[in-house]
């Protein structure tokens, strides 16, 4: 990736809020200050009746006011949180631009693979989102829906079919006036240059004459919506998924999590303690002990911190290594341009958008649960700017007990669903969000490089630059907050 995200749309004002200071005002003399002195001393003298009132009150009683005071001051501490706003539906046209300037006394030349969006459902890995014993269904949600994408290069617009079906091969591509060839070819092949490596895609051959510049534009218009797959009172109930979705009450255990789904996303995205390897052994993501103390050593930390009868909660670990990292991590807005591994992100103490998501998933795999990448950018709620952007998917189990008690089949009783440490959403999809691409399974995690590399080029003082712009949007359905607290474990 050229650029990810630096978190200028929702990261920097929970890093260090300042206390403000409101306006001196000056008293009059004499009566002014007396006053405020007694309405000091009056309140000062009920609390401290308060207090001796509560030292008389029998256990039951005192554990009554002690809840409702836990009550007051959580809602007093949801209502202070900073928090981001975000559309709950919108409809927009992005366009991911590729510039390039060739500056050299030679023809440039560059090979482009461009991933081609699809439609993404709450629940990507299953058929529904809830099947019940007595053959009812809960539907998956859209929550991106690809409407229609075309590339314009060379002044010339071509329009590619959704899901790019039927395909083109290089054999038939679309050729511009000036040589340019576009095809989609549809097949994932890693040793061949004129298919696609990572999946679905569009690939562009084009040539760059000395001293000029082109541009092509690869425009993409989508509905988005606002989903959820936790199931909190902090969640807007005007958000889909939030009745199906997972809590602390509902979780299963990190074994439960091994066979929802058949076991496919544990095989593919959980046994295999290390993934994704850069070169030389330097595994984005990273769960063993001798290869990574400090990624073990944290996992244990953050098990330690959990009550005793929450220590195989799946839930209860995945969401307490959400909030220690953004309690412990902050961004790092001069990341290198290889993103750290997950240890190299704990042990620097710092992190853009896909180290903190190497970091996350690498101490997911600690405890077996099933964690992928997920590609694309990222706007801020009015659709101003974007950035490229990295973040996690996390499947998490039901309980046998929860499932069984509301007819579900186990197979189905799980959530799959988005995490992005970074911007503080904890499964949560906003439309601000554009999906280029969710990691599919390959040996060992290989596939993500082809997604970053994204081709190759050819040519002396031949440079590239991508970048995401809105062409156009539109926004329904009212607003929500999604507010920047940790969550009660206790």
């Amino acid at each position: 990736m050229d650029y990810r995200v630096r978190g200028d749309f929702s990261r920097q004002p929970t890093r260090k809020a300042m206390r403000g200071k409101g306006p001196s005002r000056k008293f009059k003399s004499g009566g002014t200050k007396r006053a405020g002195r007694k309405k000091r001393s009056r309140i000062n003298q009920l609390g401290l009746l308060a207090l001796i009132a509560f030292i008389f009150f029998t256990p039951d009683a005192k554990q009554f006011v002690l809840a409702k005071w836990a009550e007051i001051e959580e809602y007093v501490m949801e209502g202070l949180a900073p928090h981001q706003v975000y559309p709950l539906e919108a409809e927009y046209t992005v366009v991911r631009t590729v510039d390039l300037w060739n500056n050299g006394s030679d023809v440039g030349h560059l090979e482009e693979s461009i991933p081609l969006p699809i439609d993404v459902s709450s629940k990507e890995s299953g058929d529904v989102a809830i099947a019940r014993i007595d053959n009812t269904e809960v539907e998956k949600s859209i929550i991106q829906e690809i409407l229609s994408h075309r590339i314009i290069v060379d002044g010339e617009v071509i329009n590619i079919p959704l899901e790019g079906k039927p395909t083109k091969s290089k054999a038939n591509a679309v050729v511009t006036a000036k040589g340019t060839q576009i095809w989609w070819p549809g097949i994932v092949n890693q040793n061949n240059d004129d298919m696609c490596s990572h999946g679905a895609c569009i690939r562009v051959s084009t040539d760059v004459e000395p001293g000029s510049h082109k541009k092509m534009d690869f425009s993409v218009t989508l509905k988005s919506s606002s989903h959820t797959w936790w199931q909190s009172t902090r969640v807007d109930g005007k958000i889909e998924g939030k009745s199906e979705g997972i809590s602390l009450d509902r979780s299963g255990t990190f074994e439960d999590a091994k066979h929802r789904g058949e076991g496919v996303l544990s095989t593919n995205f959980a046994s295999q303690k290390y993934w994704y390897e850069r070169g030389q052994e330097n595994w984005a993501i990273d769960a063993r002990q001798q290869k990574a103390p400090t990624v073990f050593e944290t996992a244990l930390n953050i098990e330690a911190s959990l009550p005793s009868n929450l220590k195989y909660n799946a839930y209860a670990y995945a969401r307490a290594t959400f909030d220690w990292l953004n309690d412990n991590i902050p961004y790092d807005t001069n990341a290198p341009g290889t993103a750290r591994s997950g240890e190299q992100c704990l042990d620097d103490g710092m992190g853009d958008c896909d180290e903190q998501s190497n970091a996350f998933m690498s101490i997911m795999r600690i405890k077996d649960i099933p964690a992928y990448y997920v590609f694309g950018a990222l706007a801020d709620p009015q659709f101003a700017s974007w950035e490229g952007h990295a973040w996690a998917y996390v499947m998490l189990p039901m309980s046998d007990e929860w499932c069984e008690d509301n007819n579900i089949i186990l197979e189905t009783c799980y959530v799959e669903g988005a995490v992005d440490v970074v911007n503080r959403k904890w499964l949560i999809h906003t439309p601000t969000v554009y999906i280029d691409w969710i990691e599919q399974y390959s040996q060992d995690g290989s596939i993500v490089n082809n997604y970053y590399s994204g081709g190759s080029m050819t040519g002396e003082d031949f440079t590239r630059k991508r970048s995401f712009h809105t062409e156009e949007y539109s926004v329904s359905g009212g607003t929500w907050n999604n507010k920047w607290l940790g969550e009660d474990l206790s």
